[in-house]
């Protein structure tokens, strides 16, 4: 049995739900965890997210959309600046549990043409 590691909506309890992004080391790489609603005033935690991985080894990096609620154009920007700052160490970029507006933000945006979305039990 392969282990999968909880997603964020499972982990959520006691998180504020005004909006998170943080960035932690994987079994693959790296995940990086929106939990909210997650916006431009959440800039700094992106700045806090590229920084880390500019310190890391080239590693693949999955996005956890799971506990996330609302996104917006600020965070695709930052969808993109990641996976080009990704594939340009030649790893890659993963999408995972996006639903509702989330997933339907995405799919407006077309990143779903250009950064792979998984479904979360695979990740």
């Amino acid at each position: 049995m392969t282990q999968r590691f909880p997603t964020a909506a499972e982990e959520s309890t006691g998180w504020d739900n005004a909006g998170q992004v943080r960035c932690e080391p994987s079994w693959s790489g790296y995940r990086v965890v929106l939990v909210g609603e997650v916006d431009l005033t959440l800039a700094a935690q992106w700045d806090q997210v590229f920084a880390t991985l500019a310190d890391a080894d080239p590693a693949d990096v999955t996005v956890d959309l799971s506990a996330a609620t609302f996104i917006d154009s600020s965070v695709l920007g930052a969808f993109v600046r990641l996976h080009r700052t990704v594939t340009g160490r030649d790893r890659e970029t993963t999408l995972t549990g996006a639903t509702g507006s989330v997933a339907r933000t995405i799919s407006l945006a077309g990143l779903d043409r250009v950064i792979p979305i998984v479904p979360a039990s695979e990740t």
